[in-house]
């Protein structure tokens, strides 16, 4: 198992790939402890977790990059007891889609999302399917520097489109991808990591400073994600079902970068693209599809799918079918 764990690391990767089925549970599990911090890992597949992990130490934060089949972790009481290592964790959720719980609060994530949590308090995670994500792992010293606008011990979740000023998730998640950049240079990468503290403090700072408009807009994009399937959404009625004006429904959304039609759209043609690549749902043609997720025109849908995502809906499901 040595030579293996050599290997793996030589490529920067450690992994349980080449690890017999039954010894991939704890073999996963020392190594998360060894680079990350103690945790579970309650379910799995039944062949084993299939699971790599990428660490970078760049001095003041440290990027763990994981790439797993379906499984879930948590951290109980008992782990952080007998684990003095503390510090606050942002999950940047690159691939698939899965759920985060930390004390009263269970949220469900998709990729582009971020979570934050300390690692203080018991917490899981769980994913039904492939995913990705990249742990930054903040040491105490620097989360109270940047983040002392945070209450500690409240799970955050950043929604992909979440933005304020000039820094967003997007903006987060472009620094994310340069320093996890195999050949960037090391000059380079701390410059990054630098600029990322710094935009992640500023987004964390507005986002406390504003709960109550953060507390809106989950509410507003919440009850768009419940009634995605009734084409006469819009805002005018958003406005009216949740008590409020238009000219603050606008403005809510614009702080976030995006109209309010705009979201609707974005959203009504990601649970379309859902199902276009779903194989369950191969007998189902596009126009139902589309039909069912508030279009009531095919060729606007084809259109708009287009534009979004530079293939027509019928190329995506070709695409699909080609891959099996």
């Amino acid at each position: 198992m040595d030579n293996l764990i050599a290997a793996a690391s030589a490529k920067g990767w450690v992994s349980t790939h080449d690890i017999p089925a039954v010894e991939r549970r704890s073999f996963w599990l020392n190594q998360v402890n060894d680079r990350l911090i103690k945790v579970d890992c309650p379910s799995e597949e039944k062949t084993g977790i299939n699971a790599s992990l990428r660490h970078l130490d760049l001095d003041r934060l440290r990027l763990n990059q994981i790439r797993a089949n379906t499984h879930s972790i948590q951290r109980s009481q008992a782990d952080i007891a007998g684990d003095d290592r503390h510090s606050v964790f942002l999950c940047f959720m690159r691939g698939g889609d899965g759920f985060s719980y930390q004390g009263t609060q269970c949220v469900q994530h998709s990729p582009g999302d971020i979570i934050l949590y300390d690692t203080r308090m018991p917490y899981g995670q769980g994913f039904p399917a492939d995913m990705e994500m990249v742990v930054m792992d903040l040491p105490e010293i620097i989360a109270r520097q940047y983040l002392r606008d945070w209450k500690r011990g409240d799970l955050l979740h950043l929604h992909r489109d979440t933005r304020f000023s000039d820094t967003s998730c997007a903006k987060l998640f472009e620094l994310l991808d340069t320093l996890v950049a195999p050949s960037i240079d090391g000059g380079r990468q701390l410059s990054a990591a630098d600029e990322m503290l710094e935009n992640i403090g500023a987004l964390i700072s507005n986002i406390c400073s504003g709960d109550r408009d953060l507390d809106f807009w989950r509410l507003c994009c919440r009850y768009i994600q419940q009634h995605l399937q009734d084409e006469s959404l819009s805002s005018v009625r958003l406005a009216k079902e949740l008590n409020t004006s238009t000219r603050r429904l606008h403005r809510t959304f614009a702080d976030n970068g995006i109209s309010v039609q705009n979201y609707i759209w974005k959203q009504r043609l990601e649970q379309c693209r859902k199902e276009i690549i779903t194989p369950s749902l191969s007998n189902r043609s596009v126009s139902e599809i589309a039909f069912k997720w508030g279009f009531n025109d095919a060729s606007h849908f084809s259109r708009r799918y287009k534009a979004h995502y530079g293939e027509s809906p019928v190329e995506t499901r070709k695409s699909m079918r080609d891959a099996v």
